[in-house]
């Protein structure tokens, strides 16, 4: 959760005097009341509860003018789904900067601290983070990482093919209180698979499914239903809303899909078609993974529209442990010039040998087959932006003929990465 300027200008005299500084107990009050001003709504204490739980006040910082916060900026202690592993990563969040202090340096200043902060800590060599405005946070080395799909469509025209195998099973709709015991462990079971999406604990399940009434804005509480294989045992899982919109045709109501995911592809199918057939629903709205099946379960492809959204940001803070930290598509073994300004311990040409068994990177003198910023080493690493892509625009710079298409075959992966958790 990021929101935030463009850059510096000279310091003015009434910012002469900031300082940085970490929160402690008894101000976590005035940094949480700071925080939803530079995103321009009001701190209802009991709406954010369950957000206490998970604050890591050690991590959480920002700059004080007088005592007051004109700044905020925070981090998160989670696990990332890489590759064919999993790592910890700094999920950056909070980020604002009061609208009478902006274009004063004040971002720029706190995005150096915290990365140097994440990079001395030598716990999480990645940082991950939403961004409320792309053209941001690429100046940091942060590149989009795991983009998404924010899909829509008419309930009515999504009819599926008639070869779309819905299995034996069956879907029901239950009580929250049994839903989310039971979505707790299939998530957990589904994770590995899952790149892009983050590990859950007590705490963060309480914030996840937290649905204070005025955070709804006409729509419903949280539903659940669930998948049964023909044996009764749960198999996926739909959480969702209904929004209302009667006229004098009658209901035009729309389903918000907040998440799906089963273990196999009936389910999957099944657990659509029980949101798409709502009684009195005729639209439908989800951020999914690019590779959402539902896009080829209809008969008509254009009944589904796929938007294209930004995901989550990553930003590698130790090259060498991140590039080790996950499994490789095919073998490869190439050097590689990375350019990282900010975190300069990154810069210099290293050696990447990897595959399917994972990965092992050196320091060398050779002459690089590949040059790039960390930035554009970032985007590539859940396997969310193609590197393909970004040779032909001219960010990666191809020293070896065929090294960009050995290194995205190798930095690929059969699924894309998706992240279901806003931060």
């Amino acid at each position: 959760m990021t929101s935030s300027p463009p850059v510096s200008r000279a310091t003015p005299p009434h910012l002469a005097h900031r300082e940085l500084v970490y929160v402690t107990p008894e101000r976590i009050e005035d940094f949480f009341r700071a925080i939803l001003r530079g995103f321009h709504d009001d701190y209802v204490a009991e709406n954010w509860e369950p957000h206490r739980k998970v604050f890591e006040p050690e991590r959480s910082f920002g700059f004080q003018v007088d005592g007051r916060w004109i700044s905020t900026c925070g981090a998160y202690s989670r696990t990332l789904t890489v590759p064919g592993g999993s790592v910890p990563v700094a999920a950056v969040t909070v980020v604002t900067v009061q609208p009478s202090h902006r274009r004063r340096g004040l971002l720029t200043e706190m995005m150096r601290h915290q990365l140097r902060d994440v990079s001395e800590r030598g716990t999480e060599p990645i940082a991950l983070l939403w961004a409320s405005e792309s053209a941001i946070y690429g100046r940091y080395g942060y590149g989009q990482a795991s983009p998404r799909l924010h899909l829509t469509g008419k309930t009515r025209a999504t009819g599926f093919r008639p070869d779309i195998d819905l299995g034996a099973g069956s879907v029901g709709e239950v009580e929250r209180d049994e839903a989310i015991p039971i979505i707790k462990r299939l998530h957990y079971a589904l994770l590995p698979d899952r790149v892009g999406a983050l590990n859950r604990d007590d705490n963060w399940w309480v914030v996840k499914w937290h649905d204070p009434e005025s955070w709804r804005h006409g729509q419903s509480a949280y539903r659940f239903a669930l998948h049964y294989d023909r044996r009764g045992r749960p198999n996926g899982y739909v959480a969702f809303r209904v929004k209302n919109n009667w006229s004098e045709s009658g209901s035009a109501a729309e389903v918000i899909i907040n998440e799906l995911d089963a273990t196999n592809t009936p389910a999957r199918a099944a657990l659509w078609r029980f949101v798409l057939d709502l009684d009195l629903v005729r639209t439908f709205s989800v951020d999914a993974a690019p590779d959402e099946p539902l896009r080829y379960l209809v008969n008509d492809l254009r009944s589904v529209k796929a938007d294209p959204q930004d995901g989550t940001y990553a930003r590698l803070v130790d090259v060498p442990r991140a590039l080790e930290a996950r499994r490789y598509a095919s073998d490869l073994d190439m050097i590689i010039k990375v350019e990282d300004p900010l975190l300069t311990q990154n810069s210099g040409t290293l050696r990447l040998e990897a595959g399917p068994d994972g990965a092992s990177v050196s320091r060398t003198r050779r002459r690089p087959d590949l040059i790039m910023n960390v930035r554009e080493l970032s985007s590539i690493y859940l396997a969310g932006t193609p590197l393909t892509a970004l040779g032909r625009a001219g960010l990666v710079i191809e020293r070896t003929e065929g090294a960009v298409a050995a290194a995205a075959l190798a930095f690929g992966w059969p699924q894309p990465p998706f992240c279901p958790d806003f931060f």
